[in-house]
């Protein structure tokens, strides 16, 4: 029997900030008045100022996820747009260009005598918001005490909303370089924080749709309009579970495509990177939400990038998740983000931080975190881990887009899994440059070779067959290549076998196999089992 309502796993929840996707900077406070006054609002001017060079440039592949906007409505709705926002942020503006002139306050000023007298010229917005002190070589720091920023008028989650749409057999288009102004006649957008407890009701059910329907009312722009629609998109709620447990003895996993695996026994279950895909979404054979688990012991998050913290996958399974892991943060650096914090605020009850070599141990086995290197633009950013699991008997590995100077600085986890039954390890190994995602922070703008040499680059073929050989994994799987259709609108990548990441990760698949060795490119959606590595 169905025991109440929810939305339909054929319908897309899309968290926006301020209509733009939610990503960890917009959800961050300290970071989120820097991407708009030094990203958001420089494209709009850009755009207005020459919409056809946008226009002609967003229809280049080469050109696909450069700053560029997608937007073909009326002009006047991106003018509105930008007086919009210029006004209801006007306090997280003010916030960013408090925190640029104390930056430069530190530079002319800080020259090695007492701190102390400088706090007088830091603006009153963030005078409480911000330590002073210098590094052992005499260099001025800030430390951004993040609660603070959680607690004042910089975060403001009336920003926050989710649009909902009916899943398209369509590939998404690229949607970070621009608002999400325009929605079609089916689709409706309700102005609900995301940490309420609504969007669980919605998502998880249980709710009659008349008790539903009158909690979401309120938040409706039109509810004449929205109300018939979102009746269209709920589904009676059933208990029983979609999918069956591994047996007793057995580790399951499954790829649901980019970063995101679930590892699996009988009596625990951790997901990694959650980027779930829909049913009836372009695309190949997929796993889809319908393909979790009831419940989710541990989610794992890697590292703060848009593709691997995904709020409309992370909002939507909130419900089923026991614990979130993350990297600990570095204590207040502008572009180390606390996740912690931030998903604590989005509603989740139980977030972990680990350190490297740090462990969560649970029945039949333990997550250790381990360094991430690499791929952060030569940033200091505490709050990423690479990841070892072991389940019963089995063992795997979860680099992420990790690149290491060398495989031996794992020594450490090696003697932590001597045997490793699968590794996974990204090879999208021609990244952005770092001002692609870091820009905005950035208080001295990067020269052009600066920014091309410090790219956010995952493995090539020499450094993944370095790691396969220090570990020595009876699997090895290439993961997190960005391909898959339905992660396209925050990838910008499209699939193809004659991009220099796929090049490289068919070179070391043939290198692989051509010694009798299990590899595999994967794409789409994987599923294997594991019986221990004895």
């Amino acid at each position: 029997m169905p025991d109440g309502v929810k939305l339909s796993s054929k319908v897309r929840g899309l968290p926006y900030i301020n209509s733009w996707v939610a990503h960890p900077f917009l959800v961050a406070p300290s970071t989120f008045g820097l991407y708009t006054k030094f990203s958001h609002l420089e494209l709009i001017e850009s755009f207005l100022e020459d919409p056809e060079t946008h226009r002609v440039s967003v229809a280049s592949p080469e050109l696909r996820g450069g700053p560029f906007i997608d937007f073909n409505g009326p002009m006047h709705e991106m003018k509105d747009f930008r007086d919009r926002t210029l006004a209801r942020c006007a306090v997280q503006l003010s916030f960013a260009g408090a925190i640029t002139r104390l930056y430069d306050m530190l530079q002319s000023s800080a020259k090695g005598l007492s701190l102390a007298g400088l706090y007088a010229n830091i603006d009153p917005c963030l005078r409480h918001q911000v330590e002073l002190s210098y590094d052992v070589c005499k260099q001025p720091l800030v430390r951004f005490i993040e609660p603070a920023f959680y607690a004042s008028p910089a975060y403001d989650d009336s920003l926050q909303s989710m649009r909902l749409e009916h899943v398209s057999d369509h590939p998404r288009p690229f949607a970070l370089s621009t608002p999400q102004l325009a929605r079609d006649e089916s689709s409706l957008e309700l102005q609900i924080p995301f940490g309420s407890p609504i969007w669980t009701r919605l998502f998880a059910g249980a709710d009659s749709q008349d008790a539903l329907l009158e909690q979401i009312r309120p938040h409706m722009g039109a509810p004449d309009r929205d109300m018939p629609l979102l009746r269209k998109m709920l589904v009676p709620h059933m208990t029983t579970e979609h999918t069956s447990r591994p047996v007793p003895g057995e580790v399951r996993l499954r790829y649901f495509g980019h970063a995101s695996v679930l590892m699996e026994s009988a009596n625990v279950s951790v997901l990694v990177d959650p980027l779930i895909g829909y049913p009836g979404e372009a695309g190949p054979d997929h796993f889809t939400f319908d393909d979790l688990p009831g419940h989710i012991d541990y989610v794992l998050i890697t590292h703060p990038h848009m593709d691997h913290i995904v709020f409309e996958t992370l909002l939507r399974i909130r419900d089923k998740v026991g614990c979130v892991v993350v990297g600990r943060a570095g204590g207040g650096n502008l572009q180390d983000v606390s996740l912690k914090l931030m998903l604590l605020r989005c509603g989740f009850a139980k977030v972990i931080e680990l350190d490297e070599y740090e462990s969560v141990e649970f029945g039949d086995g333990r997550i250790v975190g381990a360094p991430f290197y690499g791929e952060h633009g030569d940033l200091d950013v505490r709050a990423k881990l690479v990841y070892g699991v072991q389940m019963a008997d089995a063992s795997c590995l979860f680099f992420a887009d990790s690149n290491p100077p060398s495989p031996e600085v794992y020594g450490p986890l090696r003697k932590l899994f001597p045997h490793v039954d699968c590794l996974f390890l990204g090879m999208e190994c021609v990244g952005a440059p770092a001002s692609w995602l870091y820009g905005p922070m950035l208080q001295k703008l990067l020269t052009r070779g600066e920014d091309q040499a410090r790219r956010l680059d995952g493995c090539d073929a020499k450094a993944a067959r370095g790691l396969w050989a220090y570990f020595n994994p009876k699997q090895f799987y290439v993961y997190a290549m960005g391909a898959e259709p339905w992660l396209t609108h925050i990838t910008s990548i499209l699939y193809s076998e004659d991009s220099t990441q796929f090049r490289e990760a068919r070179l070391l698949e043939r290198e692989l196999r051509a010694g009798g060795h299990h590899a595999e490119v994967l794409y789409g959606r994987m599923e294997r089992s594991l019986r221990g590595s004895a």
